[in-house]
């Protein structure tokens, strides 16, 4: 996996333990790029370049050159300088990661700044970000849904985002990437420092002063080469020049009260006390995150804000650039500061605060899927010194950690559910015969005889450097007698130029020997297997299901890719094909073959309330009766379920007091494979009406002293589908909402 570096290094090899031979690849760069052996005899390299790559590559004993394996070592200072070493592992058997290393260095200057730092994915019902530790930090619409349950803390969420509340009801299916989401900050009401070390130079044109050294080398005439002059000279003057040094300190990173002053003591006390229980009760499972996109913007603060009221993320923002995890989950970003950039921090500074520590920049750090859309975003880390630590935890069922090229298959995961050979004989997986799924391997959702529905992201590695481009085709199961080529648009982030949307890598019509058969044109897709520079370069297509089985038409469907060479021949055990079945419901009702739901009365004895109707109660808490169903015809219920929400949306706490339980998958039927819901129930009209008697739990329908309120009872349906990622899963459908009046009293 290449490296993504960003502004002017000098890359030095500074050993070499292998056999195979090595070399490393300059990418993207303004000056400074090409191969270069892998010797310590090379000589240094001067880089310079907005956004650039290094790859290190290695060739075993006749074969051709392949990328090898790379890690990011962390940063120290030296002599002036600012380095960190690339540790790389070739094809050999040994696992040392010492068979080339780069050392990458530039001078300290004030004008400089280095981030580096490790990136988990996180799981689990912790609620708040496990890695950031200055505030209370909800980062994902997941996290916000569980936490407006938990009593005290969702007043404290409606105080600081009144706006957030309505978000989480009901809960609606996320989308295809999902929604942007702007992390909910909530104060500790502790101050909190972070270290890290000041950068103190002669000035902070470290960039001038650099062009000026190259120049005053060149005029001497001191240690050129046929290319110019030498690294080793430009970096010594240049660090001469700037005199740079390196300082500890400490800073302030939960700038004036950041919605501290909006909320009571106690209420500051009940958030710790929920936050302690949560991490004893409902620990985080973290793993490495590696091949992650990351983007780093400098973020300033609202007039609100540097008045002491909540994060909004409405600041305005500048893009610094992009790092990229190496396979353990490592990265490291530099950015530059002009004398106008620090300028323009003394405009972000709040009452009572010093702008010797305001001036620093402001991070927000982004996570980028293909084609460069916002998978995730963390909350702002303030202040940052020249050189700074700062550990990312991200919500695993939002971002696509890379987990490279493996296994006993072509076609290797949809989404992040693996469907290995090796892993779908029900350990841990299972794909049954017409393409249903149940999965339990890390890092993706578990899931039950689950149909699949939405955007589906094939995965999937040919290990072959002669296959240069692929195909897909699909055949729906009963339906068709012969496949069809896919021709969906597809694109990947290419790391030396990153551009917003994406590269295309097809659909290109080209002569191929489709399945076998004879030369004819055909969409196909460039193949990037063996390039790292191509990041998540084993996402084959992102296919849109509902082109292969539309919402009234569920079933199975084949999906075969087929690789070939540049003459268009298919490359022998480069095939493969999957069958899945597809589950894309519209729920209209009365549609045919199609998801049904509605409330059709609710009943107080004998009598019938209507819709937006007012009635008076024979009881505070007497029982309500909905008649109601929820029915897919298909088998894919995963479960239904009645809520009442009083008012402005307190939800009432309700029990069943006679009729029809709501009930979950699985049900006791005679295919364990199936539920449809209320049809499955006894007690179920020949239209598959049930009823359910509803009453207050412990309470009664109107609040004390009140003697009328309006009410909604909802009918709500998950339909046990995935798209093979955590957000992805059961997504709950809102039927029906029957409106209505209830009072009690004189």
């Amino acid at each position: 996996m290449s490296i993504a570096m960003q502004g002017n290094w000098t890359v030095r090899v500074k050993s070499k333990n292998a056999a195979f031979g090595q070399r490393f690849q300059i990418i993207g760069s303004v000056s400074g790029g090409g191969t270069f052996s892998g010797q310590t005899s090379t000589p240094p390299v001067f880089v310079t370049g907005g956004q650039w790559a290094i790859n290190i590559q290695n060739q075993p004993t006749g074969q051709p050159w392949q990328d090898s394996h790379q890690r990011i070592g962390f940063p120290t200072i030296s002599g002036g300088l600012v380095q960190f070493d690339i540790r790389s592992n070739d094809a050999g058997g040994d696992q040392d990661f010492d068979d080339l290393i780069l050392t990458c260095s530039m001078p300290v200057s004030a004008a400089e700044f280095v981030v580096y730092g490790k990136v988990e994915t996180y799981a689990g019902r912790c609620i708040f970000n496990p890695c950031y530790p200055y505030y209370f930090v909800i980062d994902s619409p997941v996290a916000l849904a569980h936490a407006v349950e938990i009593e005290g803390l969702r007043d404290v969420i409606g105080k600081l985002y009144p706006s957030a509340i309505p978000q989480v009801r009901p809960r609606i299916p996320i989308p295809d990437p999902p929604p942007d989401f702007t992390p909910l900050v909530i104060p500790t009401g502790v101050e909190a420092t972070a270290g890290g070390l000041e950068f103190r130079s002669k000035a902070v044109a470290s960039e001038v002063l650099l062009a000026e050294a190259t120049a005053k080398v060149a005029k001497a005439g001191a240690a050129k080469s046929a290319k110019g002059p030498s690294a080793d000279a430009v970096e010594e003057e240049a660090a001469a020049r700037i005199q740079g040094t390196a300082h500890p300190v400490v800073l302030d990173s939960t700038p004036v009260s950041a919605g501290a002053s909006v909320l009571e003591h106690s209420e500051l006390l009940t958030v710790a006390g929920i936050a302690d229980k949560i991490g004893i009760l409902f620990p985080c499972e973290s793993e490495d995150a590696p091949g992650l996109l990351l983007r780093f913007q400098e973020y300033d603060r609202t007039a609100s804000e540097k008045l002491g009221g909540p994060y909004t993320g409405v600041g305005s923002r500048e893009n610094l650039g992009f790092a990229v995890t190496d396979e353990v989950g490592n990265y490291i970003f530099h950015f530059s500061r002009s004398l106008l950039d620090f300028a323009a921090e003394a405009s972000d500074l709040g009452a009572g605060e010093l702008l010797s520590v305001q001036i620093r920049p402001d991070l927000i750090a982004q996570v980028l899927g293909t084609g460069l859309v916002l998978d995730f975003e963390s909350a702002p880390y303030y202040n940052i010194p020249n050189l700074r630590r700062i550990d990312l935890c991200v919500p695993r069922g939002q971002v696509h950690p890379s987990v490279g090229c493996v296994g006993d298959r072509v076609i290797n995961r949809i989404g992040d559910i693996l469907v290995l050979h090796s892993a779908i004989d029900g350990v841990p997986n299972t794909l049954d015969a017409i393409g249903r799924i149940t999965a339990r391997n890390a890092n993706a959702p578990a899931v039950d005889c689950a149909g699949w529905r939405g955007g589906l992201r094939l995965y999937a590695c040919f290990g072959n450097p002669a296959v240069t481009m692929y195909t897909v085709t699909f055949r729906r199961i009963g339906i068709d007698a012969n496949p069809t080529p896919v021709s969906e648009p597809h694109k990947l982030d290419y790391l030396p130029l990153l551009v917003f949307g994406g590269i295309s890598v097809g659909p290109f019509t080209r002569p191929v020997h489709l399945g076998g058969g004879p030369l004819v044109p055909a969409p196909t897709y460039d193949n990037h297997d063996g390039d790292s520079n191509w990041i998540e370069n084993d996402l084959k297509l992102i296919l849109n299901s509902y082109l292969y089985r539309p919402g009234d038409q569920p079933g199975s469907v084949d999906f075969r890719i087929e690789g070939y060479n540049a003459a268009g021949n298919k490359v022998p055990g480069a095939d493969d094909t999957i069958r899945l079945y597809i589950h894309n419901q519209t729920f209209i009702l009365g549609r045919p073959n199609n998801s049904k739901g509605d409330i059709i009365s609710i009943a107080m004895g004998g009598t019938t309330l209507g819709d937006c109707g007012l009635f008076d109660l024979s009881a505070p808490d007497v029982p309500l009766a909905v008649r109601y169903r929820a029915v897919d015809p298909a088998g894919f219920v995963q479960s239904w379920g009645l809520r009442v929400t009083r008012g402005n949306n307190f939800a009432m706490p309700i029990k069943v007091d006679s009729g029809v339980v709501p009930k979950a998958f699985p049900p006791p039927t005679v295919n364990p494979c199936t539920f449809h819901g209320t049809r499955d129930e006894p007690t179920a009209s020949i239209d598959d009406y049930v009823v359910t008697a509803l009453k207050p739990d412990g309470i009664n329908w109107l609040a004390t002293g009140v003697t009328f309120c309006a009410f909604a009872f909802t009918l709500t349906q998950n339909d046990r589908v995935t798209d093979g990622r955590a957000g992805g899963t059961y997504p709950q459908v809102v039927f029906w909402q029957d409106l209505v009046g209830l009072s009690y009293g004189p």
